[in-house]
C-alpha cells in the first residue's frame, strides 16, 4: 500500500542532487542525533572522531555533487529545508580548515580528510552507500550505514522503511489500476480520494493541506523567478553558461513577431532551465520528485499559472495528482537515477507533469493517466551520465526537453479517440525491468556515456 505523501515527495531543500546532496545531509543529521543520545549515557569528552565513507555513486561524483558539504551541513544539524544556503556552499572551500562541530556541552574536530569516497568498492546492495563511525581513541564505538534511495529519502541499514506508521492512508492503493478503481467504486474524484489521503497521513484539515502546500507552491515559483534573473558561468569547470533569462527574452520577441508555437516552447524551456540552473548552483529548490528533475514541475507550474492564468487552488489540486504519478512510480520501480538511470527522474517528472497539465486543463481521469503513461513511455532507456558528477550537463536541458515532451504527451492524450493500448501500470514496470538491465555504468556512476566523452574524467583533480 501506498502510504508516501505529498510533503515527502516535493520536499524543500538546496541542489545540485537529492539523492547525492539532500539524502547525505539527512543522513549525517541522523547520526548526529545518534551521537548525542550515546553520549548522554556514556561519559566520553576526549579523543572523539566522527569518519564518513562513500560508496558506490556517491563516491564516483559526490565531489560535483558536494556530497561532502552536505554531511557536514548534516553533522551541524541542519536540515535540507533550513539549511544556510551561503554557508552550505562555502564548506570545504579550504581544505585545510578543520571544523568545530558542538554536540551539546562538547565539541569534535572535523575536517575534509575525515569523508572517505571509496571508488573501488561497495560492499552494500544500493549503489548509494555512506557509512558513519564514531570512534573514541580511533576505536569505533558507534556506526550506522545509510542508503539515500533517491528523492532525498534515506534508508538506514537493518531498519525496514517506515512510512508513516501510525497513519495510514484512508484509500489505500499499490498501482494505477487500484486507483482508479477506488475512484469508481467510491465515486469520488482523483483529488478528492488524495486529499482525504493527505489528512489521514498528515493528520491536518483540507484547508492546512492547502496552506503547507502553498509553502511548497512558493519555493517553486521563486526558483524560477531567481533563474529568469540570473546569468553568468555556473561554478564546477564545465563553463555551462545560464540561458534562462537570454531564453525568456527571445520567447517576448518570437510573440512580438506572432510565432505563438515558438514561443511557447521558449517560454517552457526558459523555465524549466531557470529551477535546473538554480539547482544547478546549490540554491533552495523542491525535489520534483528528484533535484536532477526538479526544473520540469515547476517550469509546468510557472506556465499554467503565470500563462494561462489557472486558478491556484486548481494548480494546487493539479499538483496532488502529479504527486499520485511519483507515488506510484516511486512505490512500484524507482525515482533514484543510480538506481534505474534517468528515466527514474527526468522520466518521472515528466509523467508527473503531463498529469498536471492534463488535470489543469480539465480532462478526465483517465486522459491523465493516459498522458502520464505516454511521458514515461518516451524517456524509457534514459541515462544518468552527467559529466563530472555536474548536474548540469546534459541534466538541465533535459529538464527542457522533458517539460515540452509533457506538454506534448498531455495533447496526445487529450486528442486521442480510441483507449490506450499501454497502460500506465505496465510502462511502470518495463521502466524498471529497463533499469534494471541498464548497464551500470550508465546509472550515475561517471563511468559511461556523456560523463566520460570528449576526454572529461569525473573523480576529483581529474
Amino acid at each position: 500500500m501506498i502510504t508516501t505523501s505529498f510533503f515527502e515527495l516535493f520536499k524543500i531543500g538546496p541542489g545540485p542532487s537529492s539523492s547525492h546532496t539532500m539524502g547525505p545531509m539527512r543522513a549525517a543529521a541522523h547520526f548526529r542525533q545518534e551521537i548525542i543520545s550515546f553520549l548522554r549515557e556514556n561519559n566520553l569528552k576526549n579523543n572523539l572522531k566522527i569518519k564518513v565513507e562513500l560508496y558506490g555513486a556517491l563516491a564516483a561524483t559526490g565531489h560535483g555533487h558536494g556530497t561532502h558539504r552536505a554531511i557536514l551541513a548534516g553533522l551541524y544539524g541542519d536540515e535540507p529545508a533550513q539549511v544556510d544556503i551561503e554557508r552550505l556552499n562555502h564548506f570545504f572551500e579550504k581544505k585545510e580548515v578543520t571544523y568545530s562541530i558542538p554536540f551539546e556541552d562538547m565539541r569534535i574536530s572535523f575536517k575534509e580528510e575525515d569523508i572517505f569516497f571509496n571508488y573501488k568498492s561497495n560492499p552494500y546492495w544500493h549503489p548509494n552507500s555512506l557509512k558513519f563511525v564514531f570512534l573514541h581513541q580511533e576505536h569505533a564505538i558507534l556506526q550506522a550505514v545509510f542508503y539515500s534511495i533517491g528523492g532525498g529519502f534515506i534508508q538506514k541499514e537493518g531498519i525496514e522503511p517506515k512510512h508513516q506508521e501510525e497513519k495510514k492512508p484512508k484509500y489505500g492503493y499499490q498501482n494505477m489500476a487500484e486507483l482508479v478503481a477506488i475512484c469508481e467504486d467510491k465515486k469520488r474524484s482523483v483529488v478528492q480520494v488524495l486529499l482525504e489521503n493527505e489528512m489521514a497521513l498528515n493528520d491536518c484539515s483540507k484547508a492546512e493541506i492547502y496552506e503547507k502546500m502553498e509553502a511548497v507552491l512558493q519555493v517553486m515559483e521563486d526558483s524560477v523567478r531567481r533563474g529568469l534573473q540570473s546569468e553568468g558561468v555556473l561554478s564546477g569547470g564545465l563553463n555551462v553558461h545560464r540561458r534562462a533569462k537570454a531564453m525568456y527574452k527571445n520567447a517576448l520577441k518570437l510573440e512580438a513577431n506572432k510565432r505563438y508555437a515558438d514561443a511557447l516552447f521558449a517560454r517552457m524551456n526558459a523555465y524549466a532551465l531557470a529551477t535546473s540552473e538554480e539547482n544547478a548552483a546549490g540554491q533552495l529548490i523542491v525535489t520534483a520528485p528528484t533535484n536532477g528533475a526538479a526544473g520540469i514541475i515547476p517550469a509546468a507550474v510557472a506556465y499554467l499559472l503565470n500563462d494561462c492564468q489557472i486558478p491556484r487552488l486548481t494548480v494546487k489540486k493539479g499538483l496532488l495528482v502529479a504527486a499520485m504519478v511519483g507515488f506510484i512510480i516511486k512505490d512500484n520501480a524507482s525515482i533514484s537515477g543510480a538506481e534505474l538511470g534517468c528515466q527514474a527522474e527526468v522520466g518521472s517528472a515528466a509523467a508527473m507533469a503531463a498529469a498536471l497539465f492534463s488535470y489543469a486543463f480539465g480532462e478526465q481521469l483517465s486522459t491523465i493517466v493516459t498522458a502520464a503513461e505516454i511521458a514515461m513511455e518516451h524517456h524509457l532507456g534514459m541515462t544518468c551520465d552527467p559529466i563530472k558528477g555536474l548536474v548540469q550537463i546534459p541534466c538541465i536541458e533535459r529538464n527542457a526537453n522533458g517539460t515540452i515532451k509533457a506538454y506534448n504527451a498531455y495533447v496526445l492524450a487529450s486528442g486521442r479517440q480510441s483507449k490506450a493500448v499501454i497502460s500506465f501500470d505496465q510502462v511502470v514496470e518495463v521502466m524498471r525491468q529497463t533499469g534494471e538491465d541498464l548497464s551500470a555504468k550508465y546509472k550515475e556512476t561517471a563511468t559511461g556515456g556523456l560523463a566520460t566523452s570528449f576526454g572529461w574524467g569525473n573523480m576529483p583533480g581529474s
